[in-house]
């Protein structure tokens, strides 16, 4: 009888090995247990290239790689938890353009009816008019991998999030710096990925060897003078041989540069410098700064020929608040992109938190962004952020904004009056106490530590209703 129950394994196996219809097997842990020779097909990998590969839950992968494959094969967080779901998705292949297909994850269950694996079977995607409805969640995951192909195809550029029509003009104009070798300057607030697009120019030739080096023009005089030595003449200060040569220099806050420096870099990047034979080639030379460099001229802090040096080409990067089509795509990209080498995986956000991220003004722009994003995730058990996850510097901050003037400050988050922020630090213990008493009030005095009736007193002060 075992031996007869091992024969039908064996036929089983063959025949979903042979199988045109691809499927495959991922573990709980997430690797790649099962490829058949429908997947092989479709894709252009074989089952020896891609069992036993961690997949994660993300859309950054480098294109055409089997990294590429094993995140388009990752079922989604809640899958891993039990829920069957059909997932669109681009399929890579190995040696042509990415193939929307659907996935259906169903999960594997053992008899403590705990998820030993998931089963993908890949089929074509359906009409719109016989599509299932999808969670935001999911629909925000492919949306996201969608703009992420689309953004390739169009500039080539791999790590750029960006569908606003401000964003656009700034890619177009990335596009365009490019294909020259001309200074390069970005103007905007703090936060909004200045140095992010210098690095994306900088990585347009990946053959090229040479460094990006970021320097920061609020450094102290001697310490810039000494590294800017170092970096237009390495073949006197002694570099080690076979170290790797800047390729690119960004000066950020170019307008606190002091004005000797200035007078430097113009003898070297000026007529005189360039027509002087260089056995090493000067660095591409980008800036940026927070302010127009006009008014840096006008006040003295910059000379106008390093002025005119700089912005050769000049793109305005927009804050946050002024490109909202962007907001959904980056906060979904911050959360995969710390999917990244993680043992959990976070789907994306819950419902209710999209409306709260929309209506916070982001003084921050994207390094604020990001930073809540890290945050939240690391307060989430979840598959997906909630609204109990969002930190609580980011709640006071939205509150203090809804009661308040508009913070108009783009350096660092708004700061709430200590009234109002002492209330939402109030609000939120007690919010926890009842949620983890499951509404006992009782216990939840007792965990806060207070009589019974000065937590109905508080509750009342600070209109917390029965949730």
């Amino acid at each position: 009888m075992r031996e007869r129950t091992g024969k039908k394994k064996t036929r089983l196996e063959t025949w979903l090995k042979s199988a045109t219809t691809p499927v495959f097997l991922v573990s709980a842990s997430r690797r790649v247990l099962f490829f058949n020779a429908g997947c092989e097909q479709l894709t252009g990998w074989t089952a020896d290239e891609i069992v036993g590969e961690m997949v994660e839950f993300a859309s950054d992968a480098d294109p055409r790689s089997v990294r590429e494959l094993a995140t388009a094969l990752c079922p989604p967080p809640d899958s891993l938890a039990g829920k069957e779901l059909d997932v669109p998705v681009y399929v890579p292949n190995k040696s042509g353009p990415p193939l929307g297909k659907l996935i259906r994850f169903i999960p594997v269950h053992e008899a403590t009816d705990r998820v030993t694996s998931v089963l993908g079977i890949i089929s074509p995607l359906p009409t719109p008019a016989t599509s299932q409805p999808m969670s935001l969640a999911l629909r925000y995951h492919a949306e996201l991998s969608t703009l992420r192909w689309s953004l390739r195809q169009r500039y080539g550029l791999k790590t750029v999030v960006a569908r606003s029509p401000a964003m656009r003009r700034v890619l177009d104009q990335v596009n365009v710096a490019r294909g020259t070798t001309v200074p390069v300057h970005f103007m905007g607030p703090r936060g909004v990925g200045k140095e992010h697009l210098a690095r994306a120019i900088h990585q347009e030739d990946e053959s090229k060897a040479g460094a990006f080096v970021s320097l920061d023009c609020r450094e102290s005089p001697f310490s810039l003078l000494q590294t800017l030595k170092r970096l237009l003449h390495p073949e006197a200060e002694d570099v080690p041989v076979g170290a790797l040569l800047p390729r690119t220099l960004f000066l950020t806050d170019v307008d606190a540069l002091p004005r000797d420096l200035q007078e430097r870099l113009l003898t070297e990047y000026g007529t005189e410098g360039f027509s002087r034979t260089r056995r090493i080639p000067l660095p591409r030379l980008m800036s940026s700064s927070t302010e127009r460099l006009h008014d840096a001229v006008d006040d003295e802090r910059l000379l106008p020929e390093f002025f005119f040096l700089l912005t050769t080409l000049t793109i305005e990067v927009p804050a946050l608040r002024e490109r909202h089509d962007d907001l959904i795509p980056l906060a979904q990209a911050f959360l995969e992109s710390q999917n990244r080498n993680a043992d959990r995986q976070i789907g994306g956000f819950a419902d209710l938190v999209w409306p709260q991220l929309r209506e916070y003004a982001w003084p921050g722009n994207l390094d604020e962004l990001a930073l809540v994003i890290q945050e939240s995730r690391a307060n989430c058990s979840a598959p997906v952020i909630g609204l109990s996850d969002l930190p609580l510097r980011f709640r006071a901050g939205l509150e203090a904004q809804s009661v308040g003037p508009p913070q108009r400050s783009l350096d660092e988050p708004p700061i709430p009056p200590l009234e109002e922020h002492l209330a939402a630090i109030e609000r939120d213990l007690i919010r926890r106490a009842l949620l983890k008493a499951k509404q006992n009030k009782t216990l939840a005095a007792k965990l806060l530590g207070i009589p019974r009736p000065v937590l109905y007193r508080r509750m009342e002060s600070l209109e917390i209703g029965d949730e």
